[in-house]
């Protein structure tokens, strides 16, 4: 009997894992969603010349080692001493859920790495020979440890991704920064060229005049040749130069703005495509925790 129910457990294991498989799963190859059963297995154990009756719970998306070490980090508060190794042994193990006086617990456990599974076994004994009469209690007590585990197991999962989206929302925030950096350098380049081409039509407005002037002026000189008027000329002549040399500098200016512009106006859509990936990924972490935190409810 005991060997039928192990092989159906490996049977149900096996059809469960296929079934996640086919589940959307996360990069790091764990499932997304909850798709198995929690089953507790008679089985048995032996310690020494003594065969004593047992149950296997599995812990999904782990190892023995994995499982061993969450069963450990459990019982060794409540045992007077852990010692052994196949199987691991705890002896004065006070859990009253089972049995009022001190147990003897065996342990030991197994890896399934096609499944991707680890299965953990316990024994509940009142000495090294003699099993516990609860072991109706004992029963439920495993089908209660294998929801813990299977949730730590989970829990695991969604501290991982909850890191990862810490790391993500960093990366995308800074690209945010970045993008509105460049926004923000592009909208005042294009003031400072308003203002540089509000400038140069001042500048050029006023050449034009002064250049009327001169000519008017010229036609003048020529009639009257008078010297007052070629001394008006040569300060209108001196100003159009200084006017001329103001229009190039800004023109100078402009043309480095412009081409400071078209750089940042060029890195932008580079930067608006990282932003976009960057959000995507956030987002997508952020989805894949919420369905983590749904699988980890419905563990039951």
């Amino acid at each position: 009997m005991i060997g039928t129910m192990r092989h159906l457990l490996l049977a149900i294991g096996s059809l469960l894992i296929a079934a996640n498989l086919n589940a959307q799963t996360t990069k790091e190859g764990y499932a997304l969603l909850w798709s198995n059963t929690i089953a507790v297995v008679p089985d048995s154990m032996t310690n020494g010349t003594h065969r004593l009756p047992a149950f296997t719970i599995t812990v999904f998306e782990s190892d023995g080692n994995e499982a061993m070490d969450l069963w450990r980090a459990e019982y060794k508060p409540m045992s007077k001493e852990l010692s052994g190794s196949k199987p691991v042994k705890a002896t004065g193990v006070m859990q009253p859920a089972i049995a009022t006086t001190p147990l003897t617990i065996l342990a030991s456990s197994t890896s399934d790495k096609k499944l991707g599974i680890g299965r953990l076994t316990l024994a509940f004994a009142r000495n090294d020979s003699v099993a516990a009469d609860e072991q109706q209690a004992a029963e439920k007590a495993m089908y209660d440890m294998a929801v813990r585990y299977n949730k730590a197991v989970v829990q695991k999962q969604i501290t991982t991704k909850e890191k990862g989206l810490d790391k993500a929302t960093g990366k995308q925030e800074n690209a945010q920064a970045d993008a509105a950096k460049l926004d923000k350098k592009s909208a005042k380049l294009n003031s400072d060229l308003k203002k540089i081409k509000a400038k140069q039509g001042k500048i050029q407005a006023n050449n034009a005049k002064l250049s009327g002037e001169i000519a008017g002026l010229e036609k003048k000189f020529q009639m009257t040749n008078n010297p007052k008027d070629l001394e008006k000329l040569a300060k209108l002549r001196s100003k159009l130069t200084s006017g001329e040399a103001d229009l190039a500098k800004l023109m100078s200016s402009e043309a480095k703005l412009q081409g400071n512009l078209n750089k940042i106006e060029g890195d932008k859509p580079d930067a608006a495509k990282e932003e976009a990936m960057r959000t995507q990924t956030r987002e997508e972490l952020e989805k894949e925790l919420d369905q983590l935190r749904r699988k980890l409810n419905d563990i039951r």
